[in-house]
């Protein structure tokens, strides 16, 4: 087997699969080696819905890293995919793009416009194929406005079952004056919708599917490989070493797509790192980097639901799952707020940026018994623009030990003033005259209506959304063109460069990191000319 290649991607989840795909297909046709811990994933590629939970969320399911953190003396699921196609072979298949403001401010933040919103639009114009088909009936409260993708490998829709309980759901925003937004895709959120998920034909489409179900035969895919680190020679990256002893070399750069858990520990495994993590493990430091496995953000969320009577149809599993995105006025009138950074606050004002999300139809209280003719109606509230960092660190210098991982949820003042005005705003929705007319009893109320009360319910069900980001940001760890700081030849491209988590469900940001960074590595290396052009 070949041992050197023009480039090396180790992970292949949406960045990363992106990236090996575009490089690969560049004009210069560079050699592209792709390294994927888990499996190919063949064999269950069509999991979507129920079959998800049966198999990527057993007990040491080859599809999950299965990672786990404790928050209050609870363990809270912090599953990874893992397997070609990385967590976009397990996650919910929702696709939502966020606020446009949201990557105006990356923009902003490193100074460099490719990051920006109309280049983001104009990437996920290339990435996905939006199948904008809706039942009659629905056509007035989802219309998706033109712009979205129509050739690209991603399949998009609008899922297939519509029920009466999604007409109550905007009823329900409309009475409690939350409003509702007919495309929750073009840049402005803020209402109650839908966002479209990737399913196609009954089959889920993950990063796999879309981009290395034909790879050129300049590009490489080898599953089952996991990388034990990057290899340096003084403060150049020439290649990776795997568990298994396998090295490869790489002629053009190392580009690591691991994600935000696995990319801070493959770094740290090497020797670049905040040392205080390192050495009370053994590893020496070869480049100190301070922020390394440091600024971990993600969406928490916690819910709370009503038993209602006298539905005809499935609340809590069907599809597809209607979601919005909210402003809280009362949040704007807190000391929590006036205490963050004045370009925080800036950008939180912003109109497009919601301090919230509600998502229901979702099975978070499956386990709860009702009585014949009783159905149970699932809300979430999840807490957006995250102001607590956590941190992944070692905790042995055995690559196939998991990481340390704390999120440190609620640790910031603002963060549980935001969750405990949503929480409450949820409440309120649930109490909608559409629902309350047909409400049996309320799941997971707190005891009284005072802010104490609610956030310490709130906390009871506390949970991640998976949308973990930000431990190797842009603009402390990478430039704007993925290249590490202090170290040539490495890049890093996936979700953990973000500076801020996105409003958002963060695949889309995953495969534009993927394509922008592709992007950025084809003009470096002139690679969209014929390879005696190339600098290689």
């Amino acid at each position: 087997m070949e041992r050197t290649y023009d480039f090396i991607v180790v992970g292949a989840g949406p960045a990363g699969c992106v990236l090996a795909s575009r490089l690969a297909e560049s004009a210069a046709k560079p050699s592209v080696l792709l390294l994927e811990a888990g499996g190919s994933n063949v064999e269950l590629t069509d999991l979507s819905a129920d079959e998800r939970f049966n198999i990527a969320f057993k007990a040491e399911s080859p599809l999950n890293w299965g990672y786990q953190v404790s928050h209050d003396g609870r363990d809270i699921d912090y599953s990874r995919g893992k397997g070609l196609g990385g967590s976009t072979a397990i996650n919910f298949c929702g696709w939502v793009t966020g606020p446009s403001a949201d990557y105006d401010e990356w923009a902003r933040l490193v100074d460099d416009e490719a990051l920006n919103w109309e280049n983001a639009k104009r990437h996920l114009e290339s990435i996905v194929h939006l199948h904008p088909r809706v039942p009659r009936e629905f056509e007035g409260d989802i219309r998706p406005s033109p712009g979205h993708g129509t050739t690209g490998p991603i399949h998009l829709t609008y899922g297939t079952e519509w029920q009466q309980s999604v007409h109550d759901v905007f009823t329900a925003a409309e009475q409690c004056g939350l409003g509702v937004n007919a495309d929750v895709n073009d840049g402005h959120p803020i209402g109650m919708g839908i966002g479209s998920v990737c399913i196609h034909e009954g089959l889920r489409i993950n990063a796999a599917d879309a981009f290395l179900s034909s790879p050129p035969e300049n590009l490489t895919i080898l599953a089952m490989s996991t990388v034990s680190a990057v290899m340096l020679d003084k403060s150049t990256a020439t290649g990776v070493r795997c568990v298994d002893g396998r090295e490869f070399l790489a002629k053009g750069c190392v580009i690591l797509s691991g994600g935000a858990i696995n990319t801070p520990q493959l770094l740290q495994l090497s020797g670049i790192g905040p040392k205080e993590f390192l050495e009370p493990v053994g590893v020496p430091v070869k480049h100190e980097l301070t922020q390394v496995g440091r600024n971990l953000q993600d969406h928490c969320f916690s819910v709370a639901g009503i038993v209602v009577q006298g539905e005809g149809d499935r609340i809590a599993n069907q599809s597809p799952s209607p979601m919005g995105w909210f402003k809280l006025p009362a949040l704007r009138q807190s000391r929590e707020f006036a205490d963050l950074p004045l370009e925080t606050q800036r950008h939180l004002d912003t109109a497009s940026v919601p301090d919230w999300e509600l998502v229901t139809h979702t099975p978070l209280f499956d386990v709860v018994p009702t009585a014949e003719g009783e159905q149970i109606m699932t809300a979430m509230a999840i807490l957006e623009n995250p102001q607590s960092r956590g941190t992944v660190s070692l905790k042995s210098r055995d690559p196939l030990t998991a990481p340390s991982i704390d999120p440190k949820f609620l640790s910031h003042a603002y963060d549980r003033r935001a969750l405990t005005e949503a929480f409450k705003a949820m409440l309120q929705y649930l109490q909608a005259p559409v629902w309350k007319s047909k409400t049996v009893r309320c799941l997971g109320w707190p005891t009284d209506d005072s802010d104490a009360a609610i956030l310490d319910e709130l906390k009871t069900r506390l949970a991640s959304s998976w949308h973990m980001c930000g431990t190797a940001r842009m603009g402390a760890c990478v430039d704007s063109d993925f290249r590490l700081f202090g170290i040539d030849k490495l890049r890093v491209a996936d979700m953990s460069v973000c500076p801020f988590v996105p409003n958002n469900h963060t695949q889309s940001t995953a495969y534009i990191i993927g394509a922008i960074a592709a992007e950025k590595i084809v003009s470096f290396y002139n690679l969209s000319h014929p390879t005696n052009q190339s600098k290689l």
